[in-house]
């Protein structure tokens, strides 16, 4: 993920929390200003209905983004079962955790410590040099801390599950983080048919486990890559960022101009 994105998404992230907060605030306002004795006639005002209906609609992505990250946390529950029933291993200079498997299963996982696994059948299925291709590619994720900016990335998609154009945005930045950690992989040694050939014989890693593998996203194109490296990358999801977290803070904004206009008017007539 690119330095532009990565700040994108950490304001968008924070314009979901923060937002609900901000757009309830005028009417919050109001209500406490009217005091107890106004406030059943205050809430079916139609000012207020609005203020509050503002902030029932910046609460819509927050939700789903916060249950997104409910679900996450939920998940290293299964993360901490599979550390504890794994071994440490190593290959070389590359250090990851064996666990007993058949399937060729390769991932890392880990939000803010990540670390690679692999299953005995991978050690058994891949030569060396498929195997430390598929290590390497996973370092990358390591180092990168692609798991933190995933978790984030899936809960926005999740959050604005109702925007078809977001799932294409976070599948491609998927992609995107995908292909560098293949081109990492390549630039410190590992050959393309190796990591090609290992890509072909990976299987994705549980569901219940928030990873990433080394079969995740478009498989496709990255062999495709791996074959012709020219292949093209779509553009980064930064401008499409910027405008879901325009539209995340627009409730807000909204109902504080509301609130500043009423005000306005308000005076307006006193005087």
């Amino acid at each position: 993920m690119t330095r532009g994105s990565q700040l994108a998404l950490v304001t968008l992230g924070l314009i979901l929390i923060l937002g609900p907060l901000l757009a309830l605030h005028p009417a919050a306002t109001h209500l406490y200003a009217a005091g107890w004795s106004d406030l059943s006639a205050e809430i079916r005002h139609p000012r207020v209905f609005g203020l509050v209906t503002m902030a029932l609609i910046s609460a819509l992505p927050t939700a789903g983004f916060l249950l997104s990250l409910l679900r996450a946390e939920r998940g290293r529950d299964h993360a901490r079962e599979l550390f504890q029933g794994s071994q440490p291993a190593q290959l070389g200079d590359l250090r990851y955790r064996r666990f007993p498997s058949d399937g060729v299963v390769i991932f890392t996982a880990g939000v803010f410590r990540p670390v690679a696994f692999a299953s005995t059948g991978a050690e058994r299925s891949l030569r060396p040099e498929q195997f430390r291709a598929a290590l390497l590619h996973e370092q990358s994720h390591a180092r990168r801390r692609d798991i933190l900016w995933r978790l984030i990335l899936t809960a926005v998609g999740r959050g604005f599950a109702f925007v078809p154009w977001v799932r294409l945005a976070v599948e491609t930045e998927t992609l995107r983080t995908e292909c560098r950690a293949d081109d990492y992989a390549i630039r410190n040694g590992a050959n393309r048919r190796d990591l090609f050939e290992a890509i072909v014989a990976a299987a994705s890693p549980s569901p219940a486990i928030l990873a990433a593998g080394l079969t995740d996203a478009s498989v496709e194109l990255r062999l495709l890559r791996l074959v012709h490296p020219e292949t093209p990358l779509p553009g980064p999801p930064t401008k499409s960022l910027l405008v879901l977290a325009a539209a995340a803070a627009l409730p807000a904004g909204l109902a504080h101009a509301t609130a500043l206009l009423a005000a306005y008017c308000t005076t307006h007539y006193m005087m």
